[in-house]
C-alpha cells in the first residue's frame, strides 16, 4: 500500500465579494483580458478566496503501527487568511512528517498482499515496434484511436489493439503535446519545432501553423470535426494563448492572454479554456473572452520544465488541477447566483446593492478543496466519483531539492503507481506501474483516460480505459471488474468471500459473470477438508453450497466416513431436500452404534423411519441391547417408528417409562398390558416416587377399559398392590356399584383400612352385597363402634346394638334414635331400665317425650331420692311437648271436621240440582227423540236420560255386552257432562244460563202449558215410584256403569 498525506482545505460558501479580486485590465491585441493579481497580494486573496482548510493525512496503515514507532504527525485546521506561502509551507513539512514515519514503519512491519484496482497489460504489436526505435514524447487517445508524438517528430495514430492505422511527418523535432478531437476524426500537435499541425484522419485535409517559438500545448475546440470554424488555442515558450479560427479568407488569429510566462498546457472544455503558466492556473469564458479567475502555483513551486501542470474537467463546471504535490478542485460559479443566494440572507437591499460591482465578470472560481499528497503528480483523470493520479514517487532528496528550486533530478524514481482518492482526500488504493524504464523523469510519464461505448445492449455500462505511456512503453489500465475481483479471490482461495458476494448478487447475474456457485462451494469444501483440515467449517456449509445435490451430500459424507470425522457432519445431515440413499442413512446410523449410542438414539428420535432400513438396524442393535439401556431406548424408538407400539411397549416397560400410559392410550394396547398390570403399578410407583401415590395412572386405564381388561383379572394381578386394588375397587364402585359384587367384601377391608370415610355409607347402600357376618369382624378388627351398631341392627341383634350405643358409645340420643328406628316395644322397656339408674338418660328421654314414650312410665320409672340435674326444666319442656300435641290433635281434628262438612254440603247440593229436559232431549242408548209417543222415560243424577224400554233392554251383567260398542250421546248427554262440572263449583256460584236453550223450545210449546205441567208432574211422580221398586233403578246409570267397566271414558 503506498504511503501518501493529505492537506484539505473546504469551502464554506463565501460571496462573490470575497471570492476572487479583480485587478486592473491590460489592453492586449486589441483584447481586454481580466484577471486575478499575482504576487504576495494575490496569495492573500487566494486564501481568502477559498476559504478553506487544510489539514494533513498520514497513512491509513500508520494508525496500526506498534507502539515503538514515532506518533502521527496532525496538522490543524489552517485559517482562511493563511498566505499561499504559508499554506505550501505547511504542506511541504505535513508531507515530509508524513513520510518519515511511514518510512519508518516500512522497517518494522510488513503489508498484506493487497488487491489491485487494474488490469494491466502492455500495447504490444505496432507500438511495441514504434517505440523500440524512438521515444514517445506525447500520447492521447479517444474511444477508437491512440495518438503517439514522439522525440523524432513523428505523429502515429494506431487502434486499440496497437496496430498502425497512419502517421506523420509533421515535426522536425520533439513533439510537445498531441491531442484528438472529440468526434475521433482529427490529429492536432504542437513540437518544439515551433509548429503546430492539425490532419484529418480519414480526409487529406490538414493544417500548418508557425509560430517561431517551441509550442507546448494545444487544444481543439469541442466538436472540432463537425465545426466549421476549425478553432483551436495553442501556446508555448512565446508566453502567448494564441486562439485561430478558420474564416473565409484564412484564418483569424487572437491572442486571449500573454505575458506570464511560457504556456505548459492547456485544456477546451465547454465554454471553458483553462491554462497553466508560471503563475498559475487561468480560466477563460469563451463567450465574453473574460478570464474570471487565477489560481496561484503553490509557494515554492517546482519548476514546470520537471513536473508539468495537468488539468482535468470533472465536469462542465468542475476543474482538477494537479501540479506538483497539490490537487485543488476548483468550481465555477454564477456570480448572479452568488448575489441571489446572498439576497435571501439580508433584510434590506441597501446594503447589498453598494457592494456590486457591475465591471466583474459573470463567473468566477472558487475552490473547494486542495489535497496534498506525497508524491509527484504525472497525471491525473475521474472516474466513478474518485481522483485518479498517475504518481511519480521520486527520492526523498529529489523531493526537498525540487521544491528549492533545483532544474534536475539526481535519483531515479523509487516507483510509479496508479492511485484513486476519494472525494475527501483519503488514498483508497493504488496499483503499481513497471514502465521498464528506471531513468524516467515526472514529465516523462503521461496519462490518459476514454470511455468505450457499450459492446451490446445488454451491457450495463461502458468500459473506462486508462493509458500509461512512457519513453518505451505504453500500458492499458482497466478497472477491474467484479468477475476480476471474484477470480482473484478464488485465485487466494478466499471462497468464503467469494461465495457471500454470489449470494448477495442472485443467481441470474452470478451466471452472467460465468461462475457456478454450487462448483466454487465444493471446490471451498475440499479446500477446507484436505487443506485446513475444518472438518466442522465445512459440514456447516453443507446445506448452503451443495444445495439438493444428493450425489455431492453422499460423496462428502463418504469421504468424512473414511476420514473419521462423521460426527461432524451428523448435524447437517439432511432427511429431505435432498434425500439420500437408504443405505447412507444406514451406514450413520450403524457408526453411531458403535460410537456413541446417545447420539444414536437421538438420531433415530429426529430421523423419519421411512429414510433407513428399520429391520436391519433393529437386528443390530438386539445383538448389544443386553447390557445398555439407551439401546434398549432405540429399539423402542424404532418400533414406535416402525409402526409397532406393542412391540415397542415391552422395551419401554423395561425402560420404566412414563410415556407408557400416554402410549397404551394412543394406541389401544390394553390387550397387550392385560398380564403386565404389576409393571405398570411399578412404573407409576417410579412416577410418584411413593408406594401409595393419591392418584395413579393405572386405575383410570382399567376402570376405562373393563371389556380389554376384566376385573377378574386385574384383581388377580393386583392382589400383590393392595392400594392399587382399593383405588380400582373403588372407582368400580363409583361407576358402576354392581360390578363389583364378587369384591364387595374386599372392598369393605379396603374401606375399612383407607377410607374409613366411604364405610358406614358403602354398608348401608350395598348390604345386598356384602357378608354381614365378615363385615362385622373386620370391624370388630378396626373397632369400628358405629357401624358395628349398624351390622347388629340389620341382623336383628337390635338388642345387642343398644347395648354397644349405651355401652360403647354412651350416647342417649343415638340410643333413642335406634330405638324409634326399630319401633320396638321391647327396645323401649330395655332402654328404660338400662335409664333407671342414669340420670343423664331420664333426662334426655324426658326432653324426648312423644308418641313413642309415655311421660307417666318415665315419671314412674324414676327412683325414689333420684337426683336428676336439670329434672325441671326437662319435664317442663316434655309437658309442654304433650300440651302442643294435644292442641295440634284438635286443631286437625276441627280442620277434618269442616272439611267433610263442606263436601257433604256440595254432594247435597249436587241431589238438589235440577235436570233440564227438552223437546230436543234424546235418548242415549237409541238416540231418539226421548219425550215423543208418550214412551216413559228415565233421568238419572248424571244427567243421562233413556227410554224405559232401551234402559231394559241394556244388558244386566256387563261382562255379556260388547266392549267395543261406542254407547250414543245425546244432548242430555253432553248436558250431564257439564252440570258435573258445574256442581264442582262452589255453592255460591251462579247457575248457568239456560238463555240459549230456549229458543230450541218454541217451536213445540204446548198451547195450555199449565195443564201439561200439571199431567207431567202427576205421571212423574208415579213412574218415579214405580222405578225406585225396579232393580234396574236402584243400581244408577247403566251407561256411567259401562264406561267405568270398561273404561271408555
Amino acid at each position: 500500500m503506498p504511503r501518501e498525506a493529505r492537506l484539505r482545505g473546504e469551502s464554506h460558501g463565501q460571496t462573490a465579494s470575497n471570492v476572487a479580486a479583480v485587478s486592473q485590465t491590460e489592453p492586449r491585441n486589441g483584447l481586454q483580458s481580466t484577471q486575478l493579481p499575482v504576487g504576495s497580494d494575490t496569495d492573500e486573496k487566494m486564501g481568502a478566496a477559498s476559504n478553506s482548510t487544510q489539514r494533513t493525512r498520514a497513512d491509513r496503515k500508520e494508525r496500526n503501527m506498534s507502539e515503538t514507532s514515532d506518533p502521527q504527525t496532525h496538522i490543524s485546521p489552517l485559517p482562511s487568511e493563511y498566505s499561499q506561502d504559508e499554506l505550501s509551507s505547511k504542506a511541504s513539512s505535513a508531507s515530509d512528517s508524513v513520510s518519515a514515519s511511514i518510512d519508518a514503519q516500512s522497517t518494522t512491519s510488513s503489508c498484506d498482499e493487497e488487491e489491485p484496482l487494474y488490469n494491466i497489460h502492455k500495447i504490444g504489436s505496432s507500438v511495441q515496434d514504434i517505440l523500440a526505435k524512438d521515444t514517445l514524447t506525447a500520447s492521447a487517445v479517444n474511444d477508437k484511436h491512440i495518438a503517439i508524438g514522439t522525440s523524432s517528430g513523428m505523429l502515429y495514430v494506431v487502434t486499440k489493439e496497437g496496430l498502425l492505422h497512419k502517421g506523420f511527418q509533421f515535426h522536425t523535432a520533439k513533439v510537445q503535446q498531441v491531442v484528438l478531437d472529440s468526434t475521433g476524426t482529427f490529429i492536432a500537435s504542437a513540437g518544439m519545432d515551433g509548429l503546430v499541425c492539425i490532419a484529418s484522419l480519414h480526409t487529406s485535409e490538414q493544417y500548418r501553423f508557425d509560430f517561431q517559438r517551441p509550442m507546448q500545448t494545444i487544444a481543439l475546440e469541442p466538436g472540432f470535426g463537425n465545426r466549421s470554424s476549425r478553432a483551436f488555442v495553442c501556446g508555448g515558450m512565446n508566453s502567448a494563448l494564441v486562439h485561430r479560427e478558420k474564416r473565409w479568407f484564412g484564418h483569424k488569429e487572437t491572442i486571449l492572454h500573454s505575458g506570464e510566462g511560457p504556456i505548459w498546457t492547456l485544456s477546451w472544455h465547454d465554454r471553458w479554456i483553462a491554462w497553466a503558466n508560471d503563475r498559475g492556473v487561468r480560466v477563460l469564458d469563451v463567450y465574453t473572452h473574460n478570464v474570471i479567475t487565477l489560481i496561484a502555483s503553490p509557494q515554492p513551486s517546482i519548476r514546470m520544465e520537471l513536473a508539468r501542470c495537468h488539468l482535468f474537467w470533472r465536469d462542465p463546471l468542475t476543474l482538477l488541477i494537479a501540479q506538483g504535490q497539490r490537487i485543488t478542485v476548483a468550481n465555477i460559479r454564477s456570480r448572479f447566483q452568488e448575489a441571489e443566494d446572498v439576497l435571501q440572507n439580508v433584510s434590506s437591499l441597501s446594503t447589498l446593492i453598494p457592494n456590486l460591482n457591475t465591471n466583474e465578470p459573470n463567473y468566477f472560481a472558487e475552490i473547494t478543496e486542495i489535497f496534498q499528497v506525497d508524491y509527484l503528480v504525472s497525471g491525473i483523470a475521474y472516474f466513478q466519483d474518485r481522483i485518479i493520479t498517475l504518481a511519480y514517487r521520486a527520492h526523498p532528496d529529489d523531493l526537498q531539492a525540487l521544491h528549492n528550486g533545483a532544474v534536475r533530478y539526481q535519483h531515479d524514481a523509487q516507483l510509479q503507481e496508479l492511485c484513486v482518492i476519494d472525494d475527501q482526500g483519503e488514498e483508497i488504493g493504488s496499483d503499481l506501474v513497471y514502465m521498464d524504464d528506471v531513468h524516467a523523469r515526472c514529465n516523462d510519464l503521461h496519462l490518459a483516460s476514454c470511455w468505450l461505448p457499450k459492446k451490446s445492449s445488454s451491457d450495463s455500462r461502458d468500459d473506462f480505459l486508462l493509458y500509461v505511456a512512457g519513453r518505451r512503453t505504453m500500458i492499458v489500465a482497466q478497472p477491474r471488474t467484479e468477475k476480476d475481483h471474484l477470480e482473484w479471490l478464488l485465485e487466494r482461495h478466499e471462497y468464503g468471500q467469494v461465495l457471500e458476494q454470489l449470494e448477495r448478487m442472485g443467481k441470474d447475474q452470478a451466471q452472467a459473470l460465468e461462475l457456478d456457485y454450487h462448483e466454487i462451494g465444493r471446490e471451498y469444501l475440499h479446500h477446507l477438508i484436505e487443506e485446513q483440515h475444518d472438518y466442522s467449517t465445512a459440514a456447516s456449509n453443507f446445506a448452503r453450497l451443495l444445495g439438493n445435490d444428493a450425489a455431492a451430500w453422499e460423496e462428502f459424507l463418504w469421504l468424512y466416513l473414511d476420514r473419521h470425522e462423521l460426527d461432524a457432519a451428523l448435524p447437517y445431515i439432511p432427511t429431505q431436500e435432498p434425500q439420500l440413499s437408504e443405505v447412507v442413512y444406514d451406514m450413520v446410523l450403524v457408526h453411531l452404534l458403535h460410537t456413541d449410542e446417545r447420539r444414536l438414539l437421538q438420531t433415530l428420535r429426529t430421523w423419519p423411519a421411512e429414510l433407513y432400513s428399520r429391520q436391519a438396524v433393529a437386528a443390530a442393535i438386539q445383538d448389544r441391547a443386553s447390557s445398555s439401556s439407551t439401546l434398549v431406548a432405540c429399539l423402542a424408538e424404532l418400533f414406535l417408528a416402525g409402526h409397532a407400539p406393542g412391540k415397542a411397549l415391552q422395551y419401554l416397560l423395561q425402560l420404566r417409562d412414563p410415556t407408557v400410559f400416554a402410549l397404551i392410550r394412543e394406541h389401544n394396547l390394553f390387550t397387550d398390558v392385560q398380564d403386565k398390570l404389576a409393571q405398570l403399578v411399578e412404573l407409576d410407583q417410579d412416577i410418584a416416587g411413593t408406594q401409595k401415590p393419591p392418584s395413579d395412572a393405572v386405575t383410570p386405564l382399567l376402570v376405562d377399559h373393563q371389556h380389554s381388561i376384566p376385573i377378574q383379572r386385574a384383581m388377580s394381578q393386583l392382589d400383590a398392590y393392595p392400594w392399587y386394588a382399593y383405588h380400582y375397587l373403588d372407582a368400580l364402585f363409583d361407576r358402576d356399584p354392581e360390578s363389583i359384587g364378587s369384591y364387595a367384601n374386599q372392598l369393605v377391608s379396603f374401606y375399612a383400612e383407607y377410607q374409613y370415610s366411604k364405610l358406614m355409607s358403602f354398608l348401608r347402600t350395598m348390604s345386598s352385597m356384602y357378608s354381614f357376618e365378615k363385615a362385622y369382624k373386620v370391624c370388630v378388627k378396626h373397632d369400628y363402634v358405629p357401624e358395628m351398631i349398624f351390622l347388629l341392627g340389620r341382623t336383628g341383634d337390635t338388642r345387642g346394638a343398644l347395648n354397644l350405643i349405651i355401652e360403647r358409645l354412651h350416647d342417649v340420643h343415638m340410643a333413642i334414635d335406634f330405638v324409634k328406628q326399630q319401633d320396638d316395644t321391647e327396645l323401649w322397656d330395655q332402654l328404660l331400665v338400662y335409664s333407671r339408674d342414669r340420670p343423664e338418660f331420664l333426662r334426655a328421654l324426658l326432653e324426648q317425650v312423644g308418641g313413642e314414650v309415655d311421660f307417666a312410665r318415665i315419671m314412674r320409672n324414676i327412683p325414689e331420692n333420684l337426683t336428676i340435674p336439670g329434672l325441671k326444666p326437662a319435664v317442663i319442656k316434655a309437658l309442654h311437648t304433650m300440651h302442643l300435641q294435644a292442641s295440634l290433635l284438635d286443631d286437625c281434628s276441627a280442620v277434618q271436621f269442616h272439611a267433610v262438612q263442606g263436601l257433604v254440603a256440595q254432594y247435597d247440593a249436587a241431589l238438589r240440582a235440577a235436570r233440564y229436559c227438552d223437546a230436543q232431549t234424546r235418548c242415549i242408548v237409541c238416540d231418539q227423540l226421548l219425550l215423543v209417543h208418550a214412551q216413559p222415560a228415565m233421568m238419572f243424577f248424571c244427567f243421562h236420560s233413556a227410554h224405559l224400554k232401551c234402559i231394559t233392554s241394556i244388558p244386566s251383567r256387563f261382562s255379556d255386552a260388547d266392549p267395543f260398542m261406542q254407547p250414543t250421546r245425546s244432548f242430555s248427554g253432553t248436558y250431564a257432562d257439564n252440570r258435573r262440572a258445574w256442581l264442582s263449583l262452589d255453592q255460591t256460584s251462579e247457575e248457568p244460563d239456560f238463555s240459549s236453550l230456549s229458543s230450541q223450545t218454541q217451536s213445540v210449546q204446548p198451547t195450555n202449558h199449565a195443564k201439561i205441567l200439571s199431567e207431567a208432574q202427576k205421571q212423574a211422580l208415579q213412574r218415579t215410584k214405580q222405578l225406585h221398586t225396579l232393580p234396574l233403578a236402584q243400581s244408577g246409570c247403566p251407561i256411567c256403569a259401562q264406561r267405568q267397566a270398561y273404561s271408555l271414558e
